[in-house]
C-alpha cells in the first residue's frame, strides 16, 4: 500500500534522526561546476556534499540544472479507482489480479482494510491530472471483464497521478554528468515496487562512493550526451 508505506517511511526516518525539510525545492545549488545542495521555495539553502534528485515526473523541472544534466523524464498520466468491499462481499479477492484487456493493462489490488484498487490508464498527456469519465469507464469495463461482481461495489475515490517515464521506461539511477548530483527517477509504472532496491543502492553509493552492480545498467549516461561518467567510482 503506497500510502501507508510512505507514511511509515517518514515516521521511520524521524525516529532515526533524519532532518526533514517539508518544502518544495526551487533550484539546484551549483558552485565550481559541482552540485552542493538546493534552494527551497522559501529561499532557504540546504547544502550537502551529495544531492539526490528524486523528483518523479517533475525531475526535469528543477531550476538550476545545466542543460546537459536534465534527466529525460516525461510524465505519463495514470487514472486509478478505489472501491470498498462491504462485509457482505468479503472476501472479494484474495490476491492481486493483473491482465491485459483489449490491449490495455489492468490490475486489481485488494487491501487488508477492505479497499480494492483498480488501475491504471496510461496516457501521454503531459502534466494533466484530470480524472475523466472515459478513464473511469474503461477501468471499470476492463475490471468487469475479469471480475464481473466488481460493479456491485461502492466507488470511493477516483484520482490521476503522473508516472516518471524515461525514453526506455527503465529507471535513471546513479551519478549524473554534474559532480555531486545523483539521480533516482524514471521508474515509470514500478516506482513503489523498486523503492527498496533503489533506496539501498543509492544509500550504498553515497556511503561507499562505489556504484552497486545491480544499478549500473541504469545510469543516466546511457541517454545524456555528456562525457562518460565512471560507473565504478563516484568521486
Amino acid at each position: 500500500d503506497p500510502r501507508r508505506l510512505a507514511a511509515a517511511l517518514v515516521v521511520a526516518c524521524e525516529r532515526a534522526g533524519v532532518e526533514l525539510r517539508r518544502d518544495r525545492a526551487d533550484r539546484l545549488l551549483v558552485e565550481h561546476d559541482r552540485a552542493v545542495g538546493a534552494v527551497l521555495a522559501d529561499g532557504r539553502g540546504v547544502r550537502a556534499a551529495w544531492t539526490v534528485l528524486a523528483g518523479g515526473s517533475r525531475s526535469g523541472l528543477l531550476g538550476g540544472l545545466p542543460a546537459d544534466v536534465l534527466p529525460p523524464v516525461r510524465p505519463v498520466k495514470g487514472q486509478v479507482l478505489r472501491l470498498a468491499v462491504p462485509p457482505l462481499y468479503a472476501p472479494f479477492l484474495s490476491r492481486t489480479v493483473r491482465a491485459v484487456v483489449r490491449g490495455s493493462q489492468v490490475y486489481l489490488v485488494p487491501r487488508a482494510d477492505g479497499e480494492l484498487v483498480v488501475g491504471a490508464t496510461s496516457e501521454e498527456l503531459g502534466f494533466d491530472t484530470t480524472v475523466t469519465a472515459g478513464g473511469v469507464y474503461e477501468l471499470l469495463r476492463d475490471a468487469h471483464e475479469l471480475v464481473p461482481g466488481i460493479t456491485e461495489l461502492p466507488l470511493t475515490e477516483t484520482r490521476a497521478g503522473l508516472r516518471p517515464g524515461s525514453p526506455d521506461n527503465a529507471p535513471l539511477l546513479g551519478p549524473s554528468a554534474l559532480p555531486g548530483l545523483l539521480l533516482a527517477t524514471g521508474h515509470y509504472r514500478n516506482g513503489v515496487l523498486l523503492t527498496p532496491v533503489t533506496g539501498d543502492a543509492i544509500a550504498s553509493a553515497l556511503a561507499t562512493g562505489v556504484l552497486p552492480e545491480e544499478i549500473r545498467p541504469f545510469t543516466p549516461d546511457r541517454f545524456l550526451p555528456a562525457a562518460p561518467v565512471s560507473q565504478e567510482q563516484l568521486v
